[in-house]
């Protein structure tokens, strides 16, 4: 797969973003970026952040709109590179889903709705 350091931000607004993750002194970029959203059947659906806009190149977040920047679980990342490079995103009603992530180490089953 692609060289990619995905990470997961959260904003001030409380949005978890998922992304190829770059950073500057005062800025991060997010190439690809998802917002992560909880269903109501335990599952985590990715869902396009910005998707009406042009962001081939990424968008960068001033650091002071962040509270905080983790790694991915390895099952959630490879989901993400494989929907990404795959580019599995279905437009309009259908959307793509993971299960429940579970303990570290479990393999999440993927879900299209």
């Amino acid at each position: 797969m692609a060289d990619f350091e995905v990470k997961i931000v959260r904003l001030i607004s409380g949005e978890e973003i998922i992304g190829n993750f770059s950073q500057t002194k005062t800025t991060i970029t997010l190439k690809d970026p998802c917002v992560l959203v909880p269903t109501q059947e335990g599952k985590l659906m990715f869902v396009r952040w910005i998707p009406y806009g042009q962001i081939k190149d990424g968008v960068d977040i001033n650091e002071r709109n962040i509270v905080f920047i983790v790694e991915a679980v390895p099952e959630l990342e490879e989901h993400f590179k494989n929907v990404v490079l795959n580019n599995l995103f279905v437009p309009g009603p259908k959307r793509l889903t993971t299960p429940n992530m579970g303990p570290v180490g479990s393999s999440p089953n993927l879900v299209t709705n």
